[in-house]
């Protein structure tokens, strides 16, 4: 594969990197040029373009690619996960948000993954939270989504290999998924609790199909925008929460200078953001 990889131009790279800003919001800096070549060379080579200006007149042009934006988002898009990833904010959902809530009268609770990459995330909240006995005592609704519909389809099959558990202490892929081969296969007593679908975080109608909900999960995902789209997502999801709602983000993505409308909770292994009543 080495010997097949395309190089990129500094006016392709100028010219992809506003293609894909546009559809996806994902800012590609100069210094990751060899991101976009090892993630598309590949897919040059099949199609036949020698250049990666061949490959933008294709995107932009050719009246046969259906489908090719999508496809070159899903190959560009960066889906580093694994089981239980950052597990204290989980807990500190499990073991402090949700009592709280069911403390205050809350019967039931609408939970966001907003970047679920190929479901770890969610799938793991949901496996926590059935351990914690909390299926038992409210309504929990988990909704997952991610920009990429390859790694959304992976989610909803629910087939995982050994490297997406390490870390993962091995009661829970005793307990919750079945061995086939070299696969571990997710049981549907947890499959059944999560939904999926594809969904742009900076799509002009994103929160009003989502709904509101209590919880979001959106970690390690803005680091990936510029400020103008991080306050676009930041307020979208400030709109998307119920009052009182809670915003569990990456340990490095600061959003304090973007707005002030959420309280920051240090809980000591972990950061919540609030929005207030």
């Amino acid at each position: 594969m080495l010997n097949n990889i395309v190089k990129i131009r500094n006016d392709e790279f100028n010219e992809l990197r506003d293609i894909i800003y546009k559809n996806s919001a994902i800012t590609f800096m100069e210094s990751k040029k060899y991101l976009l070549e090892n993630r598309l060379s590949k897919r040059l080579n099949e199609l036949g373009h020698k250049t990666y200006k061949d490959y933008i007149n294709y995107l932009k042009y050719d009246k046969d690619n259906k489908g090719e934006m999508e496809r070159m988002i899903n190959l560009v898009t960066i889906n580093e996960t694994y089981f239980l990833r950052e597990r204290p904010q989980m807990d500190h959902l499990v073991k402090t948000t949700l009592p709280e809530m069911l403390a205050a009268g809350k019967k039931q609770c609408r939970i966001w993954s907003a970047a679920c990459s190929t479901g770890e995330e969610p799938y793991s909240l949901a496996m926590l939270m059935t351990e914690a006995g909390l299926y038992n005592k409210m309504k929990i609704e988990i909704m997952a989504t991610d920009i990429n519909s390859d790694v959304v389809e992976f989610a909803k099959k629910g087939e995982y290999r050994s490297m997406s558990f390490r870390g993962t202490p091995e009661q829970f892929t005793k307990t919750y998924f079945t061995p086939d081969k070299t696969n571990f296969l997710i049981k549907p007593e947890i499959k059944d609790k999560v939904r999926f679908n594809t969904g742009n975080l900076t799509g002009p109608t994103i929160g009003a199909q989502m709904g509101k909900f209590d919880v979001i999960f959106c970690r390690n995902v803005l680091i990936y925008f510029d400020a103008e789209t991080k306050t676009k997502v930041v307020t979208m999801f400030y709109n998307a929460l119920n009052a009182p709602g809670y915003l569990y983000l990456g340990h490095s993505e600061n959003i304090s200078k973007l707005t002030d409308k959420f309280k920051v909770i240090n809980f000591g292994s972990g950061l919540m953001h609030t929005k207030a009543k």
